[in-house]
Order: structure tokens, then sequence, then C-alpha cells
């Protein structure tokens, strides 16, 4: 199976180095978030109007402006890009931080495991939404995880160690996470799984084909249903009408709240990308009380949320969101527009950066996995984390940097020496 799934793209048939296709990862994104856009914005209307024959209550402006911040979308995503960047992190310290993530993958499965089955054994027994929120530590250990997975994967290199490391690190950190989406939230296991599928075809480990196609399609239906399914959520109504996706109204959402008051609040746009990096929940600004919480940041769905009381379901975010109404209310359809357009354009360049072998790769393709989201959701889930986990690698790169001259200087001298960051081998 994994001969199958997996090949190696670093040689032809004589033997010599061969590039990865181009543009493949580039096309394959681009189509996911098509289809994302359809799921979330589309197919209710599409059923509604064309397959049940009952009144929309989206209006036909509604969609037209959806379709065209997704043309703005593609526009912003197909512009071209500068050149490829050369690695700035010397091959040996590369191999160094990749060894060290991998060894850190394996040695926080058995927390990450044990904590999934506590986390899936108490919610259970309580209906989905009304379980305790996951302990921050129980969180920490679960992340942390993840991070050193994706490091791991990112920094390998299947020509010269084959793909067995890829296989058991996307095992390790999926499955924990596998357990967590049962009778929970699906992101937890989407968070896992489509990052390390979005570098392998960027990278070219899988083969594109209708055979490949359909297996990624297999996944995302168990991604969309399984958990769903476990959690109680009613997949289909009593008309048999689809109520999972009946139920959704992302567009009506946008439309339904453009004359929307922030009440002196601060543009939730600034809020929801800086709300990692920005203590307001100390600073006592921008921030709003629910669900039983104070001092939370005021994100657009919790604005949403505390407008419209009924729709919390004991979640901290409340009620979904639109990334077309964040832009909406920050400058109106000439935000959404341009805003939808540098979206694209930074989607892309995470595209092509996780193409490369890098320490890094695993940073942007979990925010490619969290922009396939944003049709209901904000940007700031986009970018929010980005600071903080590259910061997070540098201290890996600089810790891992300092062992191995340390052992250098006083051990038996039989390691190489490591190159300055952005110096040549």
């Amino acid at each position: 199976m994994a001969e199958e799934v997996l090949h190696n793209p670093g040689c032809d048939s004589s033997g010599a180095a061969a590039r990865p296709p181009r543009g493949r990862g580039k096309k394959s994104f681009l189509l996911a978030f098509i289809v994302s856009c359809f799921i979330f914005w589309w197919l209710r209307s599409v059923l509604v109007r064309f397959v049940f024959h009952m009144p929309d209550t989206v209006e036909d402006g509604t969609l037209a402006a959806s379709l065209l911040a997704l043309g703005c979308f593609t526009l912003g995503y197909l512009l071209p890009t500068p050149g490829r960047a050369a690695r700035n992190v010397p091959d040996l310290l590369l191999e160094a931080c990749g060894e060290f993530a991998y060894k850190a993958t394996v040695a926080l499965f058995f927390p990450a495991l044990v904590i999934a089955l506590v986390l899936l054994r108490g919610r259970i027994a309580v209906e989905y939404g009304s379980a305790d929120p996951t302990p921050r530590l129980d969180q920490a250990v679960l992340y942390t995880h993840l991070f050193f997975g994706f490091m791991a994967i990112g920094a390998a290199d299947p020509e010269r160690r084959g793909y067995r490391r890829i296989w058991i690190a996307t095992a390790l950190i999926t499955l924990p996470r596998l357990l967590v989406s049962l009778h929970g939230a699906r992101f937890f296991l989407a968070q896992a799984l489509v990052p390390v599928l979005l570098i392998a075809i960027a990278r070219g480990w899988i083969r594109p084909s209708a055979r490949r196609l359909l297996q990624l399609g297999a996944i995302a239906l168990f991604l969309i249903f399984v958990p769903a399914m476990t959690r109680g959520d009613q997949v289909m109504g009593q008309d048999r009408d689809l109520a999972i996706f009946m139920g959704s109204d992302v567009l009506g959402l946008f439309q339904n709240n453009m004359d929307l008051s922030l009440n002196n609040r601060c543009p939730p746009l600034l809020i929801s990308l800086t709300a990692k990096t920005i203590p307001y929940s100390l600073l006592g600004v921008c921030v709003m009380d629910i669900g039983g919480l104070k001092n939370m940041p005021a994100t657009l769905e919790r604005i949403l949320t505390d407008n419209d009381p009924g729709s919390f379901h004991g979640t901290v975010s409340g009620t979904g969101s639109n990334y077309l109404l964040e832009l909406y209310v920050t400058g109106g359809m000439f935000a959404v527009y341009l805003g939808s357009a540098v979206f694209g354009f930074t989607c892309r360049r995470f595209v092509k950066w996780i193409g490369l072998r890098s320490l890094f790769a695993g940073i942007w393709a979990e925010c490619l996995t969290r922009a396939l989201l944003a049709p209901r959701g904000n940007l700031g889930y986009v970018y929010e984390r980005i600071p903080s986990l590259v910061l997070a690698t540098l201290a890996v790169i600089a810790s891992v940097a300092s062992v191995r001259l340390i052992r250098q200087e006083y051990g038996d001298g039989s390691m190489g020496a490591i190159p300055a960051l952005g110096e040549r081998q």
C-alpha cells in the first residue's frame, strides 16, 4: 500500500535526480479551496433550489458576491511569485533538527494517546457541546506532539531514508486526534491529516491519478461525516433532506449581518489576526463576556453569538462565522474583494513553501488547512499562530545547534562542524 501511495520522485528512469512536477500542489490546493467554498457556501442553495424545490433565503446578489470573491481569491492565487528561494538552514543542522523532532514525536505519542482516550471517555457520556473545555495542559501536550510531528515530516528526505519515518510520524500524530475527533470537533482529525497530505502532494510524494483523487475524496467524506455522526449530529432529516448541510447557512449569515453594529467594539478582523500575539484579556481592551467566560477577545463569531444568544452551543467561539463578513464590516465590498485576493496570494506562497524540504513546512501546511475552513470561519484563524510557531521552530533550531556545538567542543570531536545559517556546504 505504501508503495502505491508514495513513490520516490527523486530519480528518473536513468537514475538521475529529478524534480517533482511543478505546479502540482498549486492546482490541488486551489481545487480543494473551490470544493470547500461549494460545500460551505453554495451546496445548501443548490439543494434548496434544485433538489427540494424550496424557497432559498440566500439572495442571488449574495451568491454573485461570493462567486466574485472566489474569483478574486483565484486571481490573487494565480499571480506570479518570485523564483524558488534558497534554503537558509544547512543540511547538517536540518538533518539534526529532523532527527530530534522525530524522537520527540515518538516520545510524546504515549502521553498524547492517554489524553485522547481520557477525553473520549469523558465526552461519550455527555451530549456534544456539554463537556468541559479541554484542559490547557492537555491542549499543550497534543499540540506540541503535532508541532514536532510536522517538523519531522517537513524535514524528511525520502530520497535518502525512504518513507518509513514519514508513515510512522503520520500515524503517531493522527491516532490521538482521531480519538479526540470522535464525539468531538472534526477539525482535530483534519488538523493532523490534511497538512500531511498537502505536504505530500506539494513535494511529489503522491502520484496524481483518478484513483488517488477518489482516495482523497474518501478521506474528505470521512472527515465530514464520521466525527459528526459519532457526536450525534443529524445527517439525514425527516424528509431525507441532508440535514447536516441544510442546517448550515453560512452565506445567510453573511447576508443577514451586513448591517452589523459593532457597538464601538474594535474591528473583528484586527482582533482575529492578533488574538494570539496581543494579550487583549490582560489589557482589558477589545474584549467581551460570553458563555460565562470573561474578557474574551471580541472576534466576529463571538459578536454574532452575543447578538443571537440562541446560537450558542457551549463552545468558546459560539456560532460560526464567515470571512467575507469579517472583511465586509472592516471596509465594505471593496475590502471583501481586495482581502480575498490578498488571501489567495498568501495561500499560494504557503503552497510554494511546503514544496521545499523545510523545518517550517508544517506551519504553512497547517495555515493552508485552516484556510480551507475560512469560508465558514475568520481569517485570523489562518494566520494567528504563525508568530508563535515560527519562534518555537527557531528555538528548536538554536537548541539543537547549541547541543551539537557543545558536543563538538567537549566530546570526541567526531561530529562535523555546523556551518553558519545561510552558509552553503
